[in-house]
């Protein structure tokens, strides 16, 4: 019986997907940005009550904008944030369209996050399109 027991916990947990509970890192899938004119990736990361991303620590984003996109810092900090002394800080990152069509850009951010007497780091990955529609008409 124990055996059984066993064996269907072990099959129920090898099928459920792990969810981390306490946080999450909130990017778009998909941003609309005129060629010619300037867009923002907005970044967000949520933390439930009681947990904060360390302010002690470093808190990394690298973004790789491939082809079509370009932005004016590879790399941001805490420092960049919209609202740095944020216990989960905003960033709102700057895109420059260079070409139209649909470009990837690739997020990587790193941050510890902390709650009671405890932090653990935070390794996130993301990606999200920009799609860059054709130069705005010229108004007469």
């Amino acid at each position: 019986m124990r055996l059984l027991l066993a064996l269907v916990c072990l099959a129920g947990s090898a099928s459920a997907q792990p969810r981390d509970v306490g946080w999450e890192v909130r990017i778009p899938e998909k941003i609309e940005v005129t060629l010619g004119e300037a867009g923002t990736l907005p970044i967000s990361i949520a933390v439930d009550r009681g947990l904060v991303i360390s302010k002690d620590a470093p808190v990394i984003v690298d973004i790789v904008a491939t082809g079509g996109v370009t932005t004016r810092k590879p790399r941001l900090g805490r420092a960049d944030a919209v609202d740095p002394e944020a216990d989960a800080p905003r960033f709102a990152v700057p895109l420059k369209p260079t070409s139209a069509g649909e470009h990837p850009v690739k997020i990587r951010m790193r941050m510890w996050l902390c709650g009671g007497r405890s932090c653990r780091p935070l390794d996130v990955r993301r990606q999200a399109t920009v799609v860059v529609n054709g130069q705005k008409p010229v108004e007469p």
